[in-house]
């Protein structure tokens, strides 16, 4: 999307579709008495100037109007579109210490692609002195609202890169896909919207295989027949990486919610609160549903946040007591071993992290490690950080991440949307089976690692940080603040040279080596990093017009 002030204003950049800057000065004017009515202008437009591009969805950071004028009110504003659409809202409005306004105008969410002109007047409030007629000053804008479909040349993957197969794309967690990046060919691919009306809806984090990028949908109500029953239903879609096309939809109607999917190769897999449900990934076709064996009644407290973890043929479920490897086909339960937690102490939304011979859950304060054939547990070490819990169970919305051979990567827990919580990283050694070291924080996004370094980003110093995966020591830090962002909201995906960081309002490349943003897009979510060299952010509209999308970014 695109806004340009004509007129002889000089330009410049505006990253949030609204108003540049306004220095209005204040114009005095001679008497004329009570009925000389003489026309005078109090506002005056001395800087009016902006330029924004924007794809669907995105949100530009706020740039605010300073009105200032010899009257102490407000001034009012309107916009006229040549259309008749509403194109501007007020979003905030602050009377300074030298009596001047500071006014943010932003563009009303859900635009239409298309081109909008018109002028914005700002007008004073006098309602006390007659003496003068006072004379608005105006605008005009030009709005261009970018269409779904942006640069989509035919696909080819990207040598070094895999499939995004779930919790920071693989079955061991790193959220490392060695490829070498430039970020000047980045560009917008797609986007894909959905309009989720009056409903309740919940998207999942995306995956992506075979060409696709897949993606669960949940909307819940209350039962017709039953008002205090809820029935959830959970739509597993595959849209076309190339154009975003929907090349298949599943719905499902349950009494529970499902887990994100989780991927790898021709098989996906979902969990339920009792079972374990399989798909076909290229056709869609449901393959198996098999109730799960679970010690507390319950196999897990899912949601759309967290998926299981597929590894080769198999699938591998965290349950509220137990951890679960089920056939990736069939949904036929391998087995099941519970974690001996009581009733009180069950915790939830965690996935196991697998490699080729073991299985690693971490668990209110212990870290167990399974045989991945059978499921015996082989040995498990105490971890720091208490786990806060609720009147049966926790949320723990993290995963071992098994950093090196040697080495796994925990939290202990953290908050789904980037909030802080005072929690624990730690490494675990896995051949002495001890911890090497354990630092506290606020550490919101799941850690990746790379090359002897973890990356995790810390709310409490409101930073990125890089730290030595040898001994957890910070080797430099990216404040939030370089780029006006606060928090973050989103995971972590770590390649060769370039770091992909969700914030709050936008989604960053962090270039490693000089620790610098080398490009930004303003929209943020949860991310994926495509084979075909495709970056996927899935957001969630916060403006109540119940948007979701996910946008494609081209990387090569």
């Amino acid at each position: 999307m695109t806004i340009t002030m004509q007129g002889p204003y000089r330009a410049a950049a505006l990253p949030a579709l609204m108003l540049a800057l306004l220095s209005i000065a204040g114009c005095g004017g001679g008497g004329g008495g009570i009925f000389g009515f003489k026309d005078r202008h109090v506002l005056q437009l001395s800087e009016v100037s902006s330029n924004c591009n924007m794809a669907p969805g995105e949100t530009c950071s706020d740039v605010s109007v300073v009105v200032r004028s010899d009257l102490a009110e407000r001034p009012l504003w309107s916009a006229t579109d040549a259309n008749g659409v509403t194109v501007f809202q007020i979003s905030d409005h602050q009377k300074l210490s030298d009596n001047s306004w500071r006014i943010t105008f932003k563009p009303v969410p859900g635009l239409a692609p298309g081109t909008y002109t018109g002028r914005i007047t700002l007008s004073p409030l006098n309602v006390f002195e007659f003496e003068y007629n006072n004379l608005p000053e105006s605008m005009p804008y030009k709005v261009v609202v970018a269409p779904l479909k942006g640069n989509m040349p035919a696909l080819a993957a990207l040598p070094g890169a895999a499939d995004w197969e779930g919790t920071n794309g693989n079955a061991v967690h790193t959220g490392l896909v060695p490829v070498d990046l430039d970020a000047g060919k980045f560009s917008r691919r797609w986007t894909w919207e959905y309009a989720g009306g009056e409903k309740a809806y919940r998207v999942s984090p995306p995956v992506a295989a075979n060409g696709l990028v897949y993606f669960s949908l949940e909307q819940s109500a209350a039962d017709s027949q039953d008002a205090k029953k809820i029935i959830y239903t959970n739509t597993l879609m595959a849209l076309s990486e190339h154009d975003s096309g929907e090349q298949w939809r599943t719905p499902q109607t349950l009494d529970g919610a499902l887990s994100a999917p989780g991927v790898s190769g021709t098989r996906l897999a979902m969990a339920g609160v009792a079972s374990v449900h399989t798909f076909d990934a290229v056709s869609g076709v449901k393959l198996a549903t098999a109730t799960q064996p679970q010690t507390n009644g319950i196999l897990t407290a899912t949601s759309p946040l967290t998926a299981p973890t597929l590894a080769g043929a198999n699938v591998y479920v965290g349950g509220n007591n137990d951890v679960i490897g089920a056939e990736s086909t069939t949904a036929r339960n391998l087995w099941s071993t519970s974690l001996g937690l009581s009733r009180l102490g069950n915790v939830d939304e965690w996935t196991p992290a697998v490699n080729a011979s073991t299985v690693y859950s971490n668990t209110a304060g212990t870290l167990r490690a399974f045989n991945r054939a059978d499921g015996t547990q082989q040995w498990s070490v105490a971890v720091p950080g208490q786990v806060v819990a609720g009147l049966s169970r926790s949320s723990l919305y993290q995963a071992p991440v098994l950093a090196d051979a040697h080495s796994v990567l925990l939290l202990n827990q953290r908050l789904s949307i980037g909030y802080g919580l005072d929690n624990s990283l730690t490494l675990v050694d896995t051949d002495s089976r001890q911890v090497r070291w354990s630092v506290n924080g606020q550490f919101t996004t799941q850690p990746v690692a790379a090359q002897g370094v973890l990356y995790v980003g810390n709310q409490a110093t409101a930073s990125l940080e890089a730290r030595s995966l040898a001994t957890g020591a910070v080797l430099w830090s990216w404040p939030l603040s370089a780029v006006k962002e606060e928090r973050f909201g989103g995971d972590l995906i770590v390649t060769n040279k370039l770091l992909f960081v969700a914030g709050q309002k936008g989604t960053y490349a962090l270039d490693l080596a000089s620790q610098k943003s080398v490009w930004s897009f303003r929209l943020t979510g949860k991310l994926a990093l495509s084979r075909n060299g495709v970056l996927y952010i899935r957001s969630v509209s916060d403006n109540g017009n119940a948007m979701s999308r996910v946008t494609a970014i081209n990387l090569q």
